[in-house]
């Protein structure tokens, strides 16, 4: 929100701790709004209605939307479908064999190096290429 920079023992904080404190009273006012004006919300525990199968399921956490049956099919319809076609549009895929132990210590190597083992991969064979088409054109 403020645009500072900020240094967090948490992986996945997105905001100061000034601008997290201004958004949760920000969320806490409009849940009390909700509640003054007799709007439904969630609660743990109360039954909901599943969108996808239309069954009623108990709520056990508040970022549940579907029931149990439905959980793995919406996660993967989610998730799995645009990823899968974003990755078959603009990448190909190469599957190759290396000794035990190898893999860890490439994965390891680019690590430390700020790099996918992909991205790894995918220099070290452009590389690879480029020194070998200028030592044959010599």
């Amino acid at each position: 929100m403020c645009g500072n920079t900020f240094q967090s023992t948490a992986n996945r904080a997105s905001y100061c701790p000034d601008c997290r404190k201004v958004r949760q009273n920000n969320r806490s006012k409009i849940y009390q709004e909700k509640i003054k004006n007799c709007e439904k919300t969630r609660t743990i525990g109360e039954p909901e209605i599943c969108p996808e199968c239309g069954n009623t399921y108990i709520l056990k956490s508040g970022s549940q939307k579907v029931c149990e049956n439905c959980r793995k099919k919406y996660t993967n319809k989610k998730k799995s479908k645009p990823n899968s076609e974003y990755t078959a549009k603009n990448y190909d895929t190469c599957i190759f064999y290396m000794k035990k132990g190898t893999k860890k210590n490439i994965q390891d190597f680019a690590a430390e190096h700020n790099m996918s083992f992909n991205e790894f991969v995918n220099n070290a064979i452009t590389l690879y290429i480029q020194q070998n088409s200028n030592e044959q054109s010599k």
